[in-house]
């Protein structure tokens, strides 16, 4: 479990480097908060899909349980789809093929 700090955007300003250190070389994520409200997240490269797998486990129930089949499932998938490279994406494209039903 990674260790949280919360800071005011001043503070990550002023200790910009510290900040990237903590998130480089240790197991911490900082939230930057702006008069007090959460406006970002600096963290390890791919702990955000990470950690967006652990919360869709938690949501399941309890196959989701840390150290479960389920969760250790969607903590691969999350880590597969991180290593991947983007999709391209046709922004002229009006709407997605749908197939039709059987």
């Amino acid at each position: 479990m990674s260790k949280i700090e919360h800071m005011s955007v001043a503070e990550v300003k002023r200790r910009f480097a510290d900040v990237i250190g903590m998130v480089q070389h240790g197991d911490t994520r900082v939230v930057v908060e702006r008069r007090g409200k959460a406006v970002a997240e600096i963290g390890p490269v791919g702990a955000g899909e990470l950690h967006a797998g652990r919360e869709l486990a938690k949501l399941i129930g309890s196959g989701g349980r840390e150290g479960g089949e389920f969760h250790e499932m969607m903590c691969r998938v999350v880590e597969e789809r991180r290593r991947r490279p983007p999709r391209p994406v046709d922004l002229d494209r009006k709407s997605s093929p749908r197939k039709p039903a059987p």
